[in-house]
């Protein structure tokens, strides 16, 4: 057992990171209110607002990345966070269109499912989730093996 006083970090893991993480929900959610607003199909516009939380993300990362390296897998951390809360807000999305579309008495369970997930739809919640998944896990493990950003 050491008695030696550690020597604090200047970085906060919970400054750093939960303004990042209440940003993300609030960007997330205007993205969402917006899908819903016209018309509940991911369009281009979809696609462009997201692309600006991916941009303000790799903004804030390339901003405060040498204090977020202080922070013990900090780096990783604000990448979860970004995979969950992104993917989180497509599939609750989703999630909803699928019970509105179940509500549905006059038509078949297969044309609900279609009707609520069709084409626009399964990019996001299952290509973008697995394959943003996959990076994520990648970077865990590297991160884990002591070959992460944060080493």
């Amino acid at each position: 057992m050491s008695t030696s006083s550690q020597t604090s970090s200047s970085a906060n893991a919970r400054t750093l990171l939960l303004p990042y993480m209440l940003g993300l929900i609030v960007a997330m959610a205007i993205v969402q209110i917006v899908i819903a607003a016209t018309g509940g199909e991911v369009t281009i516009l979809a696609g462009i607002l997201t692309a600006v939380v991916a941009l303000g993300i790799a903004v804030w990362l390339w901003r405060i990345l040498r204090v977020l390296k202080r922070v013990r897998f900090g780096v990783v951390i604000a990448h979860a966070i970004a995979f969950v809360t992104v993917t989180m807000s497509y599939n609750l999305h989703a999630l909803v269109r699928l019970i509105d579309a179940g509500r549905t008495i006059d038509t078949s369970a297969a044309e609900n499912l279609h009707m609520a997930l069709g084409g626009s739809w399964i990019g996001v919640t299952i290509v973008m989730s697995g394959l943003w998944g996959l990076g994520l896990l990648i970077h865990l493990v590297g991160s884990v093996l002591g070959r992460g950003w944060e080493d």
